[in-house]
């Protein structure tokens, strides 16, 4: 093989992990917009909704596993910030189901409204740190 195909043959290889790796920070970006979106509406929305709404985070676990699962191409970052970020998002999402059932009232008022934001905006965190990691990571190439 010659220095030019190698060469080739290099860039290719970290074009193709460098696009895995957006993928997965858009991955990480749409999970965060749709796991505060449920947790706005679990906490702040109407009881009807509430009641089929726990469905959506588990939906979210298993779509990152399994998209994760499927990745040809790892970048040394997203390998290691899959796992902890994975972790970390189970683990919030364990604190604000325990701050939903035994926290939460019933009718809250309005100084509520303020931790509930704050408990969905945390329960994403996670998601959203992994994400603009990714992404600052892929432009500094």
């Amino acid at each position: 093989m010659s220095a030019e195909a190698a060469l080739r043959e290099v860039d290719r290889a970290q074009g193709a992990v460098r696009k895995s790796s957006l993928r997965v920070a858009r991955f990480f970006l749409g999970m965060w917009l749709g796991n505060t979106a449920y947790w706005l509406t679990t906490l702040l929305g109407p009881e009807a909704i509430k009641d089929y709404a726990i469905w959506v985070p588990t939906a979210l676990v298993v779509a990152g596993a399994l998209y994760m699962a499927r990745q040809r191409a790892y970048g040394r970052l997203q390998s290691r910030l899959s796992r902890s970020v994975t972790y970390a998002f189970v683990g919030t999402t364990v604190i604000g189901a325990l701050y939903n059932m035994f926290l939460h009232p019933q009718n809250p008022g309005p100084l509520w409204a303020v931790a509930d934001v704050l408990v969905a905006l945390i329960a994403g965190a996670p998601l959203l740190y992994g994400a603009v990691r990714i992404f600052r990571s892929a432009e500094d190439r």
